[in-house]
């Protein structure tokens, strides 16, 4: 049964169903699975809803809405009897919990059930009681005013569940390194660097590390003081994304395979670590070209180059921010979009909102304006990206709040 189903179904066997308040609808309430804890984004639109505690020993909840807390699904414990009060049929998404069908599929052909447990990580949870924040430091493209705003949120995060919090921002122009605005526990205006990052690790003991609030310069610094085996030999954890993931998603190369992995594709990127390389991997895209620095601030020694020439001009200037550098295919004039995506240790995942780039691909998002959420996508391709965000963001296993660009 599907949505009054729902109702039919529970109304059949014996349950009573109430009219809601103000009732759900619309295409993004969140439903827990209570089999596995999962939680599914669902399109709805629902008045009335089943009394959970009018149910007969013979049918349990099946799924549950995070918000309030209503029925939205129930299940017979011993038959192949199920329903839903959400629409995972939905042509207009999102179609998360399409999986349903092939439950019912199996139900009609008498296969046996797969077995589904709960997912045994949400009992392994390590206790924090100190945690070190790498913070935002000087604002520049790519860097800019959302990484203090992620930070100071963070620092309110951390205190909520009583934890210990150490900021290192040499920023005083920052919301984040005012006690009163956000109280972290202490606060080093030192340099964002390796040396004095693990100084004061070694001076407070904390227990964990937050490198993905502080944007790129944090990013670099994490990376440096985990391949450096620092934060191993002084036992600090890594909270959020790991640092090998971080990698990946930095390293082009990387990047590729993981994707090639799951049947997704990038535009044609190549990295290069001499003059030599930057030429080979330009004549196998074909001119035009972009340069770009590797692990760079808001593009860095970039630069669009038509002939060897130009390559090799801008390839210098880029080869004195970055030992590596990236030789992008051409896509200026291309639509520019990019999701918000934010995943748990639970892998439980969301698209915050997806945005569109005011203007093509060639022109940079500080020059430009972006428009949440897109205007100029079908309802068919606004789904299609938001799969596979979910799906990279799942497959790469990041944990937290990242952005996919298109």
């Amino acid at each position: 049964g599907i949505c009054l189903g729902n109702q039919l179904l529970s109304l059949a066997a014996g349950a009573k169903t109430y009219k809601m308040k103000y009732g759900n609808r619309g295409m993004n309430q969140p439903c827990i699975d209570l089999r596995t804890s999962r939680c599914y984004i669902t399109p709805q639109n629902h008045g009335f809803a089943v009394d959970t505690d009018s149910l007969p020993d013979t049918f349990k909840p099946f799924f549950l809405n995070a918000n309030d807390l209503t029925n939205e699904g129930v299940i017979h414990t011993h038959k192949p009897f199920f329903s839903v009060q959400f629409h995972p049929e939905a042509s207009g998404g999102p179609m998360d919990t399409a999986f349903l069908f092939e439950k019912f599929i199996g139900n009609v052909k008498g296969e046996v059930e797969r077995l589904t447990l709960l997912n045994p990580m949400q009992y392994d949870r390590n206790i924090y009681k100190k945690v070190l924040l790498i913070g935002s430091g000087g604002l520049s493209i790519g860097q800019a005013g959302e990484f203090d705003y992620s930070g100071s949120q963070c620092i309110k995060a951390l205190k909520e569940e009583g934890i210990e919090t150490v900021l290192i921002n040499p920023n005083i122009a920052t919301v984040q390194t005012s006690p009163s605005a956000t109280g972290a526990d202490r606060v080093y205006f030192l340099p964002i660097r390796a040396a004095q990052v693990l100084e004061v690790i070694k001076k407070e003991r904390p227990d964990g590390i937050i490198v993905s609030m502080g944007g790129q310069t944090a990013l670099n610094v994490g990376i440096e003081l985990f391949n450096n085996g620092d934060l191993e030999r002084e036992n600090v954890k890594v909270l959020g994304t790991q640092i090998p993931v971080i990698e990946a998603t930095e390293d082009r190369e990387i990047f590729a395979e993981k994707l090639k992995e799951i049947d997704e594709t990038i535009a044609l990127s190549y990295p290069a670590v001499n003059l030599e390389e930057a030429k080979v991997a330009a004549n196998k895209i074909g001119y035009p070209v972009l340069i770009r620095a590797a692990f760079a601030l808001g593009g860095l020694g970039s630069g669009f180059a038509a002939n060897d020439e130009e390559l090799i001009a801008l390839a210098k200037k880029a080869f004195v921010t970055s030992d590596q550098i990236l030789i992008d295919q051409d896509l200026r004039g291309w639509k520019e979009l990019e999701y918000e995506v934010v995943r748990d240790c639970r892998d439980n995942c969301v698209t915050v909102c997806n945005m569109e780039n005011f203007d093509p691909l060639g022109i940079h998002t500080g020059d430009s304006i972006v428009v949440a959420p897109s205007q100029t996508l079908s309802n068919a391709e606004y789904f299609m990206l938001r799969r596979t965000a979910i799906k990279v963001v799942r497959h790469l296993g990041i944990v937290g709040e990242c952005n996919i660009q298109y």
